[in-house]
């Protein structure tokens, strides 16, 4: 029998049968670094590599380890470890290793499986540790990236049945590594990999050394700010999941993968590689990750009926910057994806140059950016414990950063929505988010959040004209916001036109696929004055948390004549707000129409408040 040991993607050891075999996490880590160095290793070194600090406490738990592996092989028949006197080796003639495809032939072959292992990464869960581990995890790391580099240089002419979209794929993972790679940038821009031609008469700076490709391993690590001088990264998320493609093919993401291609030729960004760029998209934990590959950019796509629709969002601000929809007809994709994925580079490279200012900002204080994105996670779910920690993070984010607009409208947010929440009539809550506002505002007259935010109190305030004049100069500043399209549509339901509100709602929902719930809220509120009351309902049960909204509900059930609904909805209220008064609340809320006003105090006077 040969075990298998896997390092790429993760940690195993198994039998033939692939069968995991249960040994401790480290003396995977053990067998590979034994693997890698083709030798015995002595006792006290291996112990201070995997255990480092005391040594007589490194080499007990190496005993222990070496005890547990070889007991747990000793049930196989056939011993994993060599534990000898002074030093340990591997029994390299039964275990077998991914790491062999360094030794591989050269060739397509071996260039596919160095795509692989850069892609997958060298054991993800070491690399990011400040200890010899880590540091020989990211050595690895390095070691896989030159030999693939090694390899596309080689095989960057050849023209053989799949050899094109793996040279593609070496490319962009290599430009990931390090955007400043001009051998690889010429080879890419000379090749007739995707067919723009936009790039291939530029003449590239000289090229530099090949020895100074290692010295981009700092460029790897995740969670670190990018250096000052490296372009700032965007993430391209395809439209459709990998798993659909391989089964009916993709023209949507076929576009995606030409643009991907048009961007690394470019030098104004840095491209996340697409097997990453998949990943997020299929990530419950979206925004985490795009922080932790240090994204700055995020082309978010969506397939809608024959149409892809494309979205550049600013993630330091949470801002869609751009937005546009392309008809995918099946007799004109074909000629018309080449222009197709031009129109969407030139305008990405255009916002990028006008964000430039900005997003030398963000990455210059780092910890007052990481602070806000806190901030932003918190307000995912609109519970008063989390609206009251995004404060403290947004403060947090005003310590390292005073003139933050972002973070000050993030301030003025929470304030506003905990007046909401506690329904208790606050006026100073108000006239501290107003203020904040105005800051941000001051700070940054060209940021949609501060006149979002000032819109936004100002409708709570009952200043309903003043309200809407504000979200209308958001909007002209950023027309693809969709926070400020959803807050636009609130301040206009309650001046008594619900249908535009419904119609601004629908349209930031369509620019954003996973909206919070304040946009189903919305969406609720302006169907239950069209009289809507099942659709209001369909909204709030789209919401991850619909507590907040439970008033809503029941006023929609009650007049839908389902009492028994109503009153689950009522007691949800009253055990979030025991103290809750509908005259007193429906006193403080700025509806412009007496009709509205109405309409609610019968729904929730039937619901039996």
């Amino acid at each position: 029998m040969r075990y298998v040991l896997t390092t790429l993607g993760g940690g195993d050891l198994s039998d033939g049968n692939e069968n995991s075999i249960r040994v401790p996490a480290l003396s995977l880590v053990m067998c590979a670094y034994l693997f890698d160095a083709g030798r015995s290793v002595a006792r006290r070194d291996l112990a201070q590599l995997l255990w480092p600090g005391n040594p007589d406490a490194a080499l007990t738990n190496l005993r222990s380890t070496l005890l547990r592996t070889n007991t747990v092989a000793a049930a196989h028949g056939v011993p994993l470890l060599i534990d000898q006197s002074s030093a340990v080796a591997l029994n390299v003639e039964a275990v077998s290793c991914d790491l062999e495809i360094i030794t591989q032939p050269a060739g397509i072959a071996r260039l596919r499986a160095l795509n692989d292992a850069v892609s997958r990464k060298f054991f993800p869960a070491y690399g990011d540790r400040r200890d010899a581990i880590g540091q020989w995890v990211r050595d690895m790391r390095a070691r896989l990236a030159q030999e693939l580099r090694c390899e596309f240089l080689r095989n960057k002419a050849t023209d053989v049945a799949g050899a094109r979209a793996e040279i593609k794929r070496a490319a962009v993972l290599l430009l990931e590594w390090d955007p400043n790679d001009e051998d690889v940038r010429l080879a890419l821009a000379q090749g007739s990999f995707q067919g723009m031609g936009s790039h291939t008469g530029n003449v590239w700076p000289r090229p530099r050394e090949a020895d100074r490709f290692a010295s981009s391993i700092s460029l790897e690590q995740p969670g670190q700010a990018l250096p000052r001088q490296a372009p700032p990264r965007i993430a391209l998320l395809p439209p459709e999941p990998l798993e659909t493609v391989d089964k009916s093919g993709s023209v949507a993401n076929a576009l995606i993968e030409d643009l991907t291609i048009s961007l690394c030729v470019d030098r104004t960004v840095s491209v996340v590689a697409p097997y990453t760029a998949a990943k997020i998209r299929n990530a419950d934990n979206k925004a985490a990750l795009l922080e932790q590959h240090d994204v700055i950019y995020a082309l978010d796509t969506k397939m809608s009926g024959d149409s892809l629709f494309v979205q550049l969002i600013f993630m330091p601000r949470d801002e869609i910057v751009w937005a546009k929809r392309f008809q995918l007809e099946e007799e004109k994709i074909v000629a018309g994806r080449n222009a197709m994925a031009e129109a969407i580079q030139s305008s990405i490279i255009q916002k990028v140059g006008m964000l430039a200012p900005l997003d030398t900002d963000f990455r210059q204080k780092p910890r007052a950016y990481l602070s806000y994105l806190g901030g932003l996670r918190s307000l995912s779910h609109t519970t008063l414990p989390n609206v009251r920690k995004a404060r403290r993070l947004f403060t947090e984010a005003l310590e390292h950063d005073r003139g933050f607009a972002a973070a000050l409208a993030g301030v003025s947010r929470t304030l506003t929505l905990e007046w909401v929440l506690t329904a208790q009539g606050d006026g100073e809550l108000l006239a501290r988010a107003e203020r904040t506002a105005l800051k941000a505002i001051s700070e940054d007259s060209r940021f949609a959040g501060g006149f979002k935010e000032l819109g936004v109190t100002q409708l709570y305030m009952g200043k309903i004209d003043d309200s809407l004049s504000a979200l209308a100069e958001a909007e002209q500043a950023s027309p693809h916001y969709a926070d400020v399209l959803s807050s636009h549509a609130d301040s206009l339901n309650h001046a008594g036109k619900p249908k535009e509100a419904l119609g601004k709602a629908m349209a930031a929902l369509a620019l954003n696929p996973i909206a919070p719930d304040t946009y189903f809220w919305t969406a609720a509120g302006a169907s239950f004055f069209l009289g809507e009351y099942q659709r209001a309902l369909a909204y709030l049960d789209r919401m991850d948390d619909s507590r907040p909204a439970s008033r809503l509900a029941a006023a929609c059930w009650s007049l839908l004549g389902d009492t028994p609904k109503a009153k689950n909805s009522r007691l949800r209220v009253l055990s979030e707000n025991p103290g809750f008064d509908l005259e007193r609340w429906l006193s403080m809320v700025p509806l412009k129409e007496k009709w509205q006003i109405e309409l609610y105090r019968e729904g929730l006077r039937k619901a039996g408040f």
